[in-house]
C-alpha cells in the first residue's frame, strides 16, 4: 500500500508545524507538499527542519497548484478566503 500524500497549507505557523510533525510520525503518511502565503519569509526553508523534525526535503512554497497535484489531501491552517481557493484546487 502507498502511503497518502499530504499537503499542509499554513506549514510555517505554530499549527502547521504541529501538524508536519504529526505526518512525519504518523506510519502511512508522508508530507507531500507544504505552503505557504505569498512573500513569507518561510519560503524555500525545508517544512521538516522548521518543524523541529530534521531534513524532510520538502521546501515551504507559495505555489498551490503544485503542491497540490498527486496529493491525497490538504490540511489547512489558513485565511477562509485561502481555505476555499483550496478547496476549488481539491475539487
Amino acid at each position: 500500500m502507498s502511503e497518502m500524500r499530504l499537503v499542509v497549507a499554513g506549514a510555517a505557523g505554530r499549527m502547521g508545524r504541529m501538524l508536519v510533525q504529526a505526518i512525519d510520525a504518523t506510519p502511512g503518511a508522508t508530507l507531500h507538499a507544504a505552503l505557504e502565503r505569498p512573500g513569507s519569509s518561510a519560503i524555500g526553508q525545508d517544512a521538516g527542519s522548521l518543524a523541529g523534525v530534521g531534513d524532510l526535503g520538502v521546501k515551504i512554497t507559495e505555489d498551490a497548484l503544485e503542491a497540490v497535484v498527486h496529493a491525497h489531501g490538504i490540511l489547512d491552517f489558513t485565511s477562509p478566503a485561502s481555505t476555499v481557493a483550496f478547496a476549488g484546487l481539491a475539487a
